[in-house]
This record gives structure tokens, C-alpha cells and sequence, in this order.
């Protein structure tokens, strides 16, 4: 365990946190002084509290420094030290030489994944602190990222299963280096974290020192707030979702009046929400022009689209659905747990033929099968049916149509947070689950941490 007063602050770090016993918790480590403390942190608590939860050390090595396998077994071996299980991942395959930051990111996050997969882990806690948070704000301030001057979640729903917790935003990385140095471990400083080629590194260096203190203590108040509103905002576009939004046919969503008239941050933001959810993407739709999309609903009918859905406002209601468009719905392997246009997964049971394919339905298939449904207009019963999943198998003899299959193989998502849910959007995400019929957003495991 550890030792002296150093500790002792820290006392309360993971009050609230959901350890469940018996249930493997990872702590992502790279061997810098953030993760480092981090895991000799979490090990002196799950000590403490004798909660029986095994704990493993998953270090990825990106491959993209000669130094960075040695520095994994440097990880390995502090560890093996203090008796900690632990894993190294490596980042295989061609790195992209644009967005290499991104895409390392998301290297990352699927390999922890993977580890808590096969480890039966449900929590993945990583080493972001106080100073991380800053540096985060103030580079999305510069960019003026309206939601995301929140900064990071405290708490964030991974591919739908696993939670990244950070427990150190509230934690200056100078305190945590006291406790390494009061334990008499060291650390790994990566070259990349003072590199001014990268944006960080040059955030850091404009928040560090006496000057620069009073701006990061100003960045993070803003954060705190921009959480709160955030939060707030969420809840009010998620109660419009729920009363003015309904699914009338697979695909098909009707929007109410409550969408149209209502004030202007709620009714905009539950319009983008609704659009990227239709959609699949990853983002919320550009905010100035779903403003004007809805601001428009007050003029009469018309048709538009944006981000890849469609809006179509006429006398017999106001309907949204995902447009059509090769490279967008079109063919890709049917693989078990493979997601398709963002908005569907299918089974990792699933068991199909070879050369099977998923794709959209297309105009044909979305004619027969708009027969059997009565209420909306037929020709957006159409549409909505052409864009939906289903699954082919393509031979020499042209193309079967897997129809039995399809429907029971393929598990809805929660667009846009399909892949990462922070704890600021657990409300309007759990409306998008409930208008679509998805699977239940799991209960945080931090409840006090929701916003910043």
C-alpha cells in the first residue's frame, strides 16, 4: 500500500465509483507520470477496501516510436513488481500520415475495448487530469466548439459496454508526480508532449508557468459551466425528443409540433440530434443550418437535406429519413458484430453463408414491403424501407435476398453515440433509445459525475 501524507490526499478519489467484485477493472497505462500514479492509485484503493476486484495494466504501443516497445516492458515490469497483471497491445497495420491523433485515438479505445472484452472487464479508468482537461478546453475554445468546451466526461460509454472513467480531471498532474516521487517511481516522458508541431504540446506550453496559471484556472471554470449548461440543454431536447418524435415506419421518423416551436437551444439541438440519430454519423449536424431547417418548418412545406438525412415538411406532417446515397448505404462484408451505416450492428452470432453482404434494402425490396403498412404517406414509407439493412448473398447466379435472417440479426444504435456516449448526453442518448428501439443505455457506474 501506499505511504505518507502524499496518499492520503487522495483518499477519496474513487468514492461512488461502481467496483463490482469479482468484476475485472482495467487502468490504461503508458508509463507517464499521469497513468503511472493512476495505477499505483487504483491498486492502493482496491487494497483498502478489500473489494476483490482483480485489476489489470493494459499498455498500447501505437508503434509509432522506436522507444515505445521498450517502454511497455518498462510498464511490464513495474508491475510484475508490485504483482499487477498486465498486457501489452500493439497498434498493428499502416499508420495514415492525416488525422494520425485521431486515429490513434480510435486504435486505442478499440484495443482497450478488446482487453476489457476478454477479460470480462467492465470499467476501463484512464490517467486524463486536471491539466489534460484545460490543455482540452482551451484548444476547443480556440476552434469555438460550442458543446465542447465541456471538455471531457468524468464518465464515457465505450462501443456501448464498456465505461472510461477518468478520476483525475480534478487532479493537478504535480500532485500525482509528488506521490511518484515520495514512492520513488519514476516515469516516462513521451518527446511528442513537447513537440509544437502538435496542437496540445502548444496548449500546454501556453498554460504553463506563474503567467499562464490564471488561464488555465479561467479555461476550467468555463468547462465546469459549459458541463452544466450542457447538461441542462440535453435534458430539454431529450424531453422534446420523447414528445415529439415518433417512429411510424422502420426508418421513418415523424416530427411534432414540439420540435418546431420550441425555443431555440432545445428545439435546434433535438433537431440535430434527430438528424445525425436517422443518419448514423458520428456528429451532431452543423448547428447554423439545422437552425434554419427548422426555422423554416414555420413557412410551409419544403425538402432538404443535411448531414445525410432528409427533411420532408408537408401538409400530412413532418418527416425524417436517411437519404440514399452510394458510398453512404451501399455494400460491405457481413461480418458477426459488424456495424453498417452507423446505425446498426449486426449479431456476433450471427451465422451466414459465404460472400453473404450487408446493404440497403434499395427502392424494390422497400416497394413490396411498404404493402403492409397504413398511415404515413406510402412514397416516405418507401424511403424510410429503402435505406434499412438487409442481407444478400452474392454468387455466380446473381444475388439472393437472406429475408428471413435479416430483420432478428441486426441490433439498432444510438446514433451519434453509437461508439463513444459521454455522461453529459446520458439524457437525450437514452431518448434516441427509446425512439428507436435500441438496447437500454446502462446506468452510469459514477452517478455524481455526469457533468464536469
Amino acid at each position: 500500500m501506499l505511504n505518507g501524507s502524499h496518499a492520503a490526499q487522495f483518499a477519496t478519489l474513487f468514492d461512488g465509483l461502481d467496483f463490482r467484485p469479482g468484476r475485472t477493472v482495467i487502468a490504461a497505462v503508458s508509463g507517464g507520470s499521469d497513468s503511472t500514479a493512476l495505477l499505483l492509485l487504483l491498486q492502493d484503493h482496491l487494497q483498502r477496501t478489500a473489494l476483490q476486484v482483480p485489476l489489470l495494466a493494459v499498455t498500447v504501443d501505437h508503434g509509432l516510436r522506436l522507444e515505445a516497445a521498450d517502454e511497455a516492458r518498462q510498464v511490464a515490469a513495474l508491475c510484475a513488481s508490485r504483482g499487477i497483471a498486465q498486457r501489452t497491445l500493439r497498434w498493428e497495420g499502416e499508420k495514415p500520415g492525416a488525422a494520425l491523433s485521431a486515429t490513434a485515438r480510435e486504435a486505442r479505445y478499440r484495443l482497450l475495448g478488446e482487453a476489457a472484452a476478454d477479460s470480462g472487464a467492465g470499467l476501463i479508468l484512464t490517467g486524463h487530469t486536471r491539466d489534460d482537461q484545460a490543455e482540452t478546453v482551451y484548444m476547443r475554445r480556440r476552434r469555438g466548439d460550442g458543446r465542447g468546451l465541456a471538455g471531457m466526461a468524468a464518465v464515457t460509454l465505450f462501443d456501448g459496454r464498456f465505461w472510461i472513467v477518468r478520476p483525475l480531471l480534478e487532479t493537478a498532474r504535480a500532485d500525482l508526480r509528488a506521490l511518484l516521487e515520495a514512492e520513488g517511481v519514476g516515469w516516462i516522458d513521451d518527446p511528442s508532449n513537447t513537440d509544437m508541431a502538435s496542437e496540445r504540446a502548444r496548449a500546454r506550453k501556453a498554460l504553463s508557468g506563474e503567467r499562464a496559471a490564471r488561464q488555465s484556472e479561467e479555461t476550467l471554470v468555463l468547462a465546469g459551466k459549459a458541463a452544466g449548461a450542457r447538461v441542462a440543454e440535453g435534458r430539454m431536447a431529450a424531453r422534446l425528443i420523447e414528445t415529439g418524435a415518433r417512429l411510424v415506419s422502420p426508418g421513418l421518423v415523424e416530427l411534432g409540433p414540439a420540435i418546431s416551436e420550441a425555443d431555440a437551444g432545445a428545439g435546434d439541438l433535438a433537431l440535430r440530434i434527430l438528424l445525425a440519430a436517422v443518419s448514423g454519423r458520428e456528429h451532431l449536424a452543423d448547428a447554423a443550418r439545422a437552425a434554419k431547417m427548422r426555422a423554416r418548418l414555420r413557412q410551409g412545406p419544403f425538402r432538404s437535406t443535411l448531414g445525410g438525412a432528409v427533411l420532408d415538411h408537408r401538409k400530412a406532417g413532418t418527416f425524417l429519413y436517411r437519404e440514399r446515397r452510394a458510398g453512404w448505404t451501399g455494400a460491405m462484408p457481413a461480418r458477426p458484430g459488424a456495424t453498417w451505416d452507423g446505425r446498426y450492428r449486426l449479431s456476433g452470432d450471427a451465422t451466414l453463408p459465404q460472400g453473404a453482404v450487408i446493404e440497403a434494402a434499395g427502392p424494390v425490396l422497400a416497394t413490396a414491403r411498404a404493402r403492409d403498412h397504413v398511415g404515413p404517406p406510402p412514397a416516405l414509407v418507401r424511403a424510410g424501407l429503402a435505406t434499412q439493412p438487409v442481407i444478400r448473398r452474392r454468387d455466380a447466379c446473381g444475388t439472393e435476398e437472406i429475408v428471413p435472417l435479416a430483420a432478428s440479426l441486426f441490433e439498432r444504435l444510438p446514433a451519434p453515440w453509437a461508439r463513444f456516449l459521454p455522461g453529459f448526453d446520458m439524457a437525450p442518448a437514452a431518448a434516441v433509445a427509446g425512439l428507436f428501439d435500441c438496447a437500454e443505455i446502462p446506468p452510469s457506474p459514477w452517478p455524481g459525475h455526469n457533468a464536469a
